[in-house]
């Protein structure tokens, strides 16, 4: 890894992982560190972390499509739109899933579309996230906003697990592609997996592992 302080290193991120702990990691050795678009937790793939002055191209990574392959689990709906959330809706008869219907439901998807954040966000609003509102039991009413799905790719389908590949522009939440997707089919889904493996140019195959990450930053 470059020891310059103007630098972007990929990093492939493991599920468990926050992304703000992947910036503690790197601030052992560099004093200004950022990201160029955080994942959650639950989630893996990569991160482009930006280095001393790289932190200025922020607002162009945003600009950047990013691609994600993952897995939705058909029948259930969840607070935050994932399978760690709590359950509120769960249906045990999906009834006959055809794969070309559940096709044709996902290519409704691409193109410029109103989306509505998860509840369980780190978006702001009056000034606090929306996840701290949302666990104070405060009612939130995220706002729509308007993202492109450029792609919506249905790739499995085993029992109640929907395989999908889908690259989207800027500020798309897939927790809420997956929600939307259950809605609009009428069985409810939830993302299960998530894995980014693109940024723009910048792919997960040329990413630091974390333990590769670990021996660099404290060697």
């Amino acid at each position: 890894m470059c020891t310059q302080q103007s630098d972007i290193v990929l990093v492939d991120k493991p599920v468990g992982f926050s992304s703000f702990q992947i910036v503690r990691l790197l601030k052992n050795k560099y004093e200004k560190v950022g990201h160029a678009g955080t994942l959650d937790p639950f989630a893996s793939g990569l991160l482009v972390m930006l280095i001393g002055s790289a932190t200025r191209r922020f607002n162009e990574f945003q600009t950047y499509e990013k691609e994600y392959h993952g897995q939705m689990l058909m029948g259930y709906v969840t607070d935050t739109y994932d399978i760690t959330g709590r359950i509120l809706d769960h249906n045990e008869q999906l009834g006959e899933c055809a794969v070309e219907h559940l096709q044709s439901i996902a290519q409704d998807f691409i193109g410029n579309i109103e989306q509505v954040p998860p509840r369980f966000s780190a978006l702001k609003l009056g000034g606090r996230k929306m996840y701290e509102l949302s666990r104070a039991g405060k009612t939130v009413d995220p706002p729509k906003r308007s993202v492109c799905i450029h792609e919506f790719t249905l790739t499995t389908f085993t029992r109640r697990v929907l395989g999908f590949r889908t690259i989207v522009g800027k500020g798309t939440y897939i927790r809420s592609l997956a929600h939307d997707f259950g809605q609009r089919a009428g069985y409810g889904a939830v993302l299960l997996s998530l894995r980014r493996t693109r940024i723009g140019s910048y792919s997960v195959d040329n990413a630091h592992s974390l333990g590769s990450l670990m021996n660099k930053t404290t060697g």
